[in-house]
């Protein structure tokens, strides 16, 4: 049996920075000769990130802009794995955790809900943690 994808939409970005040592001539010999394949380690992105942070400047032009953002979007939403309703619980989570206050948002946001219905679970159990902590507070003696 196939191990179990990450939770829907909760891939992590990394970012690497290659920089060149100018000491240290650089070789191009290892390259010219067939190497034995070793995989590389998986590289772990948010394509949800990259999506949403896409700027019109990154592209070439506009049909560029559009071609890049509609696979950033395949990536994220990933059709052939997910269901139509899938897609729309995360379009509408993300929509949901956006107009949430700030905290609330980042308390919510930590507990990495996988749909609106959880979401909501987590906003009312802060509510009532809130509102007792509130409550014994108010009547705590002076």
């Amino acid at each position: 049996m196939a191990a179990d994808p990450a939770p829907f939409g909760q891939e992590e970005l990394v970012i690497i920075k290659v920089e060149e040592d100018e000491d240290i001539p650089w070789d191009p010999e290892p390259f010219s000769k067939p190497q034995p394949h070793t995989p590389l380690p998986a590289l772990s992105w948010d394509p949800r990130l990259c999506f949403r942070s896409f700027r019109y400047e990154e592209a070439a032009g506009p049909r560029e802009a559009l071609a890049q953002l509609r696979e950033l979007c395949r990536l994220w939403l990933r059709p052939e794995v997910h269901s139509k309703e899938q897609m729309l619980e995360l379009l509408v989570l993300e929509q949901f955790l956006g107009i949430l206050p700030p905290d609330t948002r980042v308390w919510v946001e930590s507990q990495c809900p996988e749909s609106g219905e959880e979401a909501v679970a987590l906003v009312e159990d802060l509510a009532q943690i809130v509102s007792s902590f509130l409550w014994r507070e108010w009547r705590k003696p002076s």
